[in-house]
């Protein structure tokens, strides 16, 4: 399968996720959110979009008003579609759902647990990078929540995660050193936690990325 992953920052690759998918066999194409075009979704049979440090309301950026009307047309169309944290809120927001800052302040970073699954294959614990929540689009099914949080979603041929499946140790490394602010990670505990959690999910995370992908192709 041809799959299009569109990385909307630097520093939030396909991580453990694009390694699965060619493991699977699958052919990737990947560029970036300011380089995403109508042409290149046309001709994914599969499109995943990942995470970024901005949000999806920062409709004043162009690529991201662009890639909201891109990603409305292919879930208009029933095409399939994955997103994760930043791509998850690109496709609640595009079809009548919304995404906003959490009112409290409130920043997840680390690995956190489920409060809620209706299917065992998403529980935790995840990464987890975001102070922005989503609120579902009305015919959306809700599949996990967590501490007032939609962690995942489905609609017709799309699913989103608002966690960070295909983040690796690295990955969060980077964003714990990148994007937090001096003293608000503990850097060397995250480390010991990814350690013990990033092998230790192997099946699952193997089992999240096949749910993830057939919920998309089957719709």
């Amino acid at each position: 399968m041809k799959v299009l992953v569109v990385r909307n920052s630097a520093h939030a690759p396909e991580g453990a996720f694009g390694d699965w998918l060619r493991d699977q066999g699958h052919a990737l194409e990947v560029v970036s959110g300011e380089a995403l075009d109508a042409a290149a979704m046309e001709g994914a049979e599969l499109v995943v979009l990942l995470g970024s440090p901005h949000g999806v309301y920062e409709t004043g950026i162009g690529w991201i008003a662009r890639q909201r009307a891109l990603t409305a047309a292919r879930l208009a169309a029933r095409r399939p579609i994955i997103g994760v944290c930043f791509g998850a809120q690109m496709i609640a927001a595009a079809v009548g759902g919304d995404c906003a800052r959490m009112a409290d302040g409130r920043f997840f970073r680390g690995w956190f647990g489920m409060e809620e699954v209706r299917d065992p294959v998403f529980a935790g614990p995840w990464p987890r990078w975001h102070g922005d929540a989503i609120t579902a689009p009305p015919d959306a099914e809700v599949i996990a929540r967590d501490a007032g949080t939609v962690q995942a979603f489905a609609l017709p041929r799309a699913v989103g995660v608002q966690f960070h499946p295909e983040a690796t140790p690295d990955i969060l490394k980077t964003w714990a050193e990148r994007f937090t602010p001096a003293g608000v990670v503990d850097v060397a505990a995250l480390e010991a936690e990814s350690a013990r959690w990033f092998p230790a999910r192997a099946g699952a995370r193997a089992a999240l990325f096949g749910e993830l992908v057939g919920r998309a192709s089957r719709g």
